[in-house]
């Protein structure tokens, strides 16, 4: 009987069926990451091939979806990422917000970019034409995050500028000065300003979180917006009428209660202390106009002297109320809500005087008669 010793077809078969998968196999490997790199950029080296190829499908799958804008707002939001976020709780969020159609895909993305290990804490401002893809490049950049600023409540404008020159705004602080001391005609119509007055007490204090590359009109008008949402309901108008103020002089008389305390609640007793004063036709004799008239003391190194002479109270200036009657021209600080409120509803009281304590609590003793005055003084 003859042998056949020829190869069985099957084996052969399966070598070839195996060479074939393997050449689809270091196609798709190297292939697949090729294509997507055109549509997402480069594979993170860090990936081993398995995983480049498996995320570059899975994009390439999702393309459309990826590139498209998912948002339906029409107005740019903020978005803020906590330092301590992880990448899976910030898709999830992405896609609660509708930022993004998929927050899965979008962690995909970051991963198979290495963009993954970029992500910068703080707050970004997310434009309503962005896609995931630029999104993720957004969040990624640290020169994207928008500027955090902060407006103390009795700043006075060379106390902002100064914070205007650390925050790394695109304009300076001699810019903002020249400005805001003499805003613009439009400005100046729009917020009914007297002649010759600055935005002095029209910037309304607390947190800003501004675009990057914001220019110095846009970054005014955030503020003054945030003013007159605050500082101009009806309510307040009304209680502000009914003190027979303008806005001006309210908003003047605020600066100065904003400058004496810290303690929302004893400024409507503050502001009924004015008011009795002005009644009376009493001076107001209040230290804050006299530090503002001095400006920058170099001693100090403060814009708010506390250390007040003699010579100091004989300062010349219409801010001075020690020598001179009624309210000065104008805001001497930026106040706060509270301290705007207290001059629209001030409390009724008969106090004509008031100094701080002598317990370091930063309130203040009220009397009527300045032989009480004298006797509040601390030993």
């Amino acid at each position: 009987m003859i042998q056949n010793n020829r190869p069985s077809f099957f084996p052969r078969l399966l070598v070839i069926v195996l060479v074939i998968l393997l050449v689809a196999l270091i196609g798709t490997l190297i292939g697949a990451p090729a294509i997507a790199a055109r549509s997402f950029g480069l594979a993170d080296r860090s990936l081993n091939p398995i995983l480049r190829a498996h995320y570059a499908i899975t994009l390439l799958r999702a393309k459309d979806e990826l590139l498209t804008g998912a948002q339906d707002s029409n107005f740019p939001r903020k978005f803020r990422i906590e330092p301590d976020e992880s990448v899976e709780a910030l898709c999830r969020r992405l896609e609660d917000e509708a930022y993004t159609s998929s927050g899965s895909l979008f962690c995909t993305y970051l991963v198979y970019s290495g963009l993954d290990r970029k992500i910068q804490s703080g707050t970004f401002t997310l434009k309503p034409e962005l896609n995931s893809i630029e999104i993720a490049l957004t969040i990624t950049n640290p020169e994207a995050r928008d500027i955090a600023f902060y407006i103390y409540p009795g700043w006075r404008l060379e106390e902002i500028a100064a914070s205007i020159d650390l925050s790394g705004f695109e304009f300076s602080d001699e810019e903002f000065l020249a400005y805001t001391f003499a805003p613009p005609d439009s400005i100046r119509a729009q917020l009914q300003l007297p002649a010759q007055a600055s935005l002095e007490g029209y910037l309304y204090p607390g947190e800003y979180s501004l675009e990057p590359h914001i220019d110095l009109e846009s970054t005014i008008e955030v503020f003054l917006s945030n003013f007159r949402a605050h500082m101009q309901s009806p309510e307040l108008l009304e209680g502000i009428s009914a003190q027979q103020l303008t806005f001006h002089e309210a908003l003047t008389l605020a600066s100065i209660i904003e400058r004496e305390t810290r303690a929302d609640e004893e400024k409507s007793t503050i502001a009924s202390v004015f008011y009795n004063r002005l009644a009376e036709g009493m001076r107001l004799q209040t230290d804050p106009t006299v530090q503002y008239a001095l400006g920058f003391d170099e001693t100090e190194q403060t814009w708010w002297k506390t250390q007040l002479t003699e010579a100091d109270m004989q300062v010349y200036s219409p801010y001075n109320t020690y020598l001179y009657a009624g309210l000065p021209p104008g805001p001497i600080s930026n106040p706060s809500l509270a301290s705007l409120e207290a001059v629209a509803f001030p409390a009724q009281t008969p106090y004509f005087y008031f100094r701080a304590k002598c317990d370091g609590s930063g309130t203040h003793a009220f009397s009527v008669t300045y032989e009480e005055h004298l006797n509040n003084a601390c030993p």
